[in-house]
């Protein structure tokens, strides 16, 4: 058996089964450190025994309790503008999730647009991209020469 830690408390008020009861007393026969934690334990519940018992609450305490609680959320409320009752916790991730969507559409209208305008402005490269693409890898300046001059060369019968 492990260190019975979470145990010991039950075991000092009298509350385990005797079967983990009977578990717990063979191991404090065994190890020092759990019978020294009983020990500590004993004394912290026997001190609390001396302690005077809680005087009861006055006959009138739970009206004046709940009178008071009511009068501090009304003044709470009365305090409190339109935009403060409004359930900000639930509304936050809301309008959180709103911007984030915003913000990537914006973002991918602006990227489209940047495509486009890239396209048009290199159109003539785009037209030919058919013939660029079968000459394989473009590797010097002369290679660029011959890809330029490629629709002169399909042109001529």
């Amino acid at each position: 058996m492990t260190h019975p830690v979470g145990s010991l408390t039950a075991y000092v008020d009298g509350a385990l089964e005797l079967a983990e009861q009977a578990e717990v007393e063979s191991h404090l026969a065994q190890c020092a450190t759990c019978r020294t934690e009983r020990d500590r334990l004993a004394g912290a519940i026997a001190l609390l025994a001396r302690l005077p018992p809680t005087p009861a609450p006055s006959a009138t305490f739970e009206q004046r309790f709940y009178a008071r609680l009511a009068a501090q959320k009304e003044e709470a409320r009365q305090r409190r503008g339109f935009l403060d009752r409004i359930a900000w916790r639930w509304l936050a991730p809301g309008l959180a999730g709103v911007a984030a969507t915003v913000g990537v559409v914006l973002y991918t209208g602006e990227q489209r647009r940047a495509d486009e305008a890239f396209l048009a402005e290199h159109i003539d490269l785009f037209e030919s991209y058919e013939a660029v693409a079968s000459v394989g890898a473009v590797e010097s300046a002369e290679d660029v020469q011959v890809v330029a001059h490629l629709d002169d060369l399909g042109a001529k019968p």
